[in-house]
């Protein structure tokens, strides 16, 4: 979840870095263009939502950054004070210090 809230929040500004860079060109319509290739002809009204849709892609990839942080806090502090099986009472030994933690695709 915090991958992909982050790569959300990157592409949502990169768009709109790239967007403002290419098109400083004025008037009643605006020709949005990226890399040379137009992709829409905005007017002011239509260029102020399609700002305010970014802003809240961006907000939203920050949320789901947010939120896969507090996730995986709650569970590494759950794993910690997880007690062994089979001893009640006992508590769970340290980890080592040279074991990786993050596991990618469940291996």
């Amino acid at each position: 979840m915090i991958a992909l809230g982050l790569l959300l929040a990157l592409a949502a500004g990169g768009f709109a870095a790239i967007a403002v860079v290419e098109n400083f060109r004025g008037g009643p319509e605006y020709a949005v263009e990226i890399f040379g290739n137009q992709i829409a002809t905005l007017s002011p009204p239509g260029l102020f939502l399609s700002g305010a849709a970014l802003a809240l892609i961006f907000c939203l990839g920050l949320a789901m950054i947010a939120v896969g942080l507090k996730q995986r806090r709650q569970m590494r502090r759950a794993l910690d004070s997880a007690q062994v099986t089979g001893e009640p009472g006992a508590e769970r030994p340290p980890r080592p210090a040279h074991r990786r933690r993050r596991h990618i695709f469940g291996h």
